[in-house]
């Protein structure tokens, strides 16, 4: 499976399926993301530095 690495300020949310940061598959859209993150570092760290970066687009504390 070829996989790219996205930038984590320029993420690709096209797919459910498949993760916005490496675009490797998901199990599920859901919990299966969540997963992703817990078992890869890299696309963990990426998710974190965008969830700052939209955080203050949001206003107030989001629970995402």
């Amino acid at each position: 499976m070829s996989q790219s690495q996205h930038a984590p300020d320029a993420p690709t949310w096209s797919d459910p399926n498949t993760c916005p940061f490496c675009d490797g598959e998901l199990s599920d859209p859901g919990a299966g993301f969540i997963d992703h993150l817990d078992a890869s570092d890299a696309c963990e760290t990426s998710f974190d530095l965008w969830k700052d970066r939209v955080s203050s687009d949001i206003g107030g504390e989001w629970s995402g």
